[in-house]
């Protein structure tokens, strides 16, 4: 994981990381196409995330999920199990769907709102992701997400995942703690 020299301060304070789980909550799902329009106009195939002002390229064969804000990212088939749907009942069109509660447990970390941070995260290719980024509501600040690994009894963030940020003002609708 690569993040602005900023915040390592609070990357490296274990003590702040609290352990959180998936919510369950709505959000559409649609099979991806290279040659739509999403939500960056003139550019098709390209889907525009306002919350770390993040842009990504469509898969052919993956899909697009449009999260409980209206932000919008792709995923990849192997991804679709954390939503309650198939492939087969998918097509072009936006189809609400509830995620699942996986029971899968995250480590996360608040960063206050007036630090501002990027997060390189990888998911196929390298995107990087802007936290607490001016014009936008964050609430008490912005969230970095990473996976848990249990070790000693006790679950601490896993740095070798790429991690995500997640905009503090839909958090919890998204994640609760453990």
């Amino acid at each position: 994981m690569n993040i602005s020299k900023n915040v390592m301060y609070i990357m490296n304070d274990v003590n702040l990381w609290k352990n959180y789980t998936n919510r369950s909550y709505k959000v559409k799902v649609q099979k991806a196409d290279k040659n739509k329009i999403y939500n960056v106009a003139g550019q098709p195939g390209i889907v525009y995330n306002i919350f770390e002002d993040s842009y990504a390229k469509v898969n052919e064969n993956g899909l697009v999920v449009t999260g409980v804000a209206g932000e919008m990212w792709p995923i990849g088939e192997k991804a679709l199990k954390k939503y309650n749907v198939t492939l087969e009942q998918l097509n072009y069109e936006p189809l609400e769907v509830e995620t699942v509660q996986t029971g899968i447990v995250f480590c996360g970390v608040l960063i206050p709102k007036e630090t501002v941070f990027t997060l390189e995260a990888n998911y196929g290719e390298k995107v990087i992701l802007k936290g607490n980024r001016p014009a936008i509501e964050h609430g008490e600040g912005d969230y970095i997400l990473v996976a848990a690994k249990l070790e000693n009894g006790r679950y601490i963030p896993d740095f070798t995942d790429s991690g995500r940020v997640v905009n503090g003002t839909i958090f919890e609708k998204l994640y609760k703690k453990v």
